[in-house]
């Protein structure tokens, strides 16, 4: 049976240059013969950004039931006449999709939807989605702790931020730390997981990490900056985000097609870190002290951890932008060479422009809580790097 579905536009940047693609309206349509379903639509202006969602009763059936769909949907897409297919006998059994409601909407490039998943298996796999509710699986899916990379947009575009800690927060370093307004250019995509030992095997063939028992889903640790982006004409920033063919950037470049994927800034992943939270832990936790709090592993009485290994990513309570681990599990490299007091505040921020020491943000596993703090800093050689040094990927939206 035929139905007629309502379309949903989705407005692009209101600073684009570009006619922002746009489901013609009334061009929706859903058909279903076999138990495959087969949705039309018809995209105009400009090639776009795609997403689906399935309703029932104006309600979405939800991410952990909109897999198995193919076609031009979740990736980039060119105007003209377009078909999407979805098995909901695999994805959604036991439910009739003759009742459902097919929400189409298109979103410009440089104004992408929510969510990033990138499979490390399949070339030039990146799809998008337009919120955690339709993300195939469900965010905290297994999945997307081994097989695929799950990434948030983090809305930062020209907000004005207080980056560091103020002079009341407890055990702050006041040399490194100082409190500066900051400004970031532009929206970007953060990793929601710290990359684990499996997605790092599977994008650069090796695994580094000493904490190996039970560790696909562990972060791996143990990998170099210079692994992670290289050495040679990869300095930051003075060679921009420009990495190395055979660092897991580079291999990881050529595996999606997208060259936007680096670490994150040490101001980008600050913001990201806070949430919008300007305590000293994104709980809003003002005072760290020596309490237990849910998102850094467990202190005990004497400060420090009780772990003495790196726990699976996303077992933490995860922080207002969904983002798990982001203090506590490994600490995180970030781009910047590590400044002698506190970094420089303005807009986008990049950090000296030598040094000896790069950037490293979130505390470990090991740690007393204070280093463990959003605005807490360390640093480690390039070309060293220990069992509690990890990462997270980063990536630039398109413009």
């Amino acid at each position: 049976m035929k139905k007629s579905i309502v379309s949903i536009l989705v407005a692009g940047s209101a600073l684009s240059l570009v006619s922002a693609p746009v489901v013609k309206e009334n061009s929706v349509t859903l058909t279903q013969s076999s138990g495959l379903v087969t949705i039309g639509y018809t995209l105009e202006g400009d090639a776009g950004i795609v997403t689906v969602d399935i309703q029932t009763n104006g309600v979405s059936i939800g991410g952990q039931n909109l897999a198995f769909m193919a076609g031009d949907v979740n990736k980039v897409v060119q105007p003209g006449d377009r078909t999407i297919t979805w098995k909901p006998y695999k994805a959604w059994p036991d439910h009739n999709a003759e009742n459902t409601r097919a929400v189409v909407s298109a979103w410009a490039k440089d104004a992408p939807p929510d969510y990033m998943v990138v499979s490390l298996s399949a070339d030039n796999s990146v799809r998008y989605f337009a919120s955690s509710n339709e993300v195939p699986y469900g965010i905290t899916d297994d999945r997307y702790k081994t097989e695929y990379l799950l990434l948030r947009k983090i809305p930062a575009g020209n907000v004005e931020w207080r980056m560091g800690s103020p002079s009341t927060e407890s055990w702050r370093d006041a040399n490194k730390e100082a409190p500066r307004l900051v400004t970031l250019s532009d929206d970007y995509y953060m990793g929601v997981y710290e990359v684990s030992q499996k997605q790092y095997a599977l994008i650069y063939g090796s695994n580094p990490s000493t904490h190996t028992t039970d560790g696909d889903m562990k972060p791996v640790e143990g990998c170099w900056y210079h692994h992670v982006r290289g050495s040679s004409g990869c300095n930051w920033p003075n060679d921009g985000h420009a990495v190395s063919d055979d660092s897991f950037f580079g291999k990881l470049h050529a595996k999606t097609g997208v060259t936007g994927f680096d670490l994150p800034t040490e101001a980008q992943w600050e913001f990201a870190c806070r949430a919008g939270c300007g305590a000293g832990l994104y709980s809003g936790k003002e005072d760290v002290g020596w309490d237990k709090d849910a998102n850094v592993a467990e202190l005990a009485v004497n400060g420090y951890q009780t772990l003495t290994c790196t726990e699976k990513v996303g077992t933490k309570v995860p922080n207002a932008f969904g983002l798990y681990d982001m203090l506590g599990n490994v600490q995180e490299w970030c781009l910047d060479w590590i400044s002698d007091g506190s970094p420089d505040g303005g807009t986008d921020p990049k950090g000296p422009t030598t040094g000896s020491n790069r950037v490293l943000r979130g505390g470990t596993y090991g740690e007393k809580a204070q280093n463990c703090r959003c605005a807490s800093r360390s640093f480690m050689v390039p070309a060293w790097s220990t069992a509690s040094i990890g990462f997270r990927v980063a990536c630039s939206i398109e413009k």
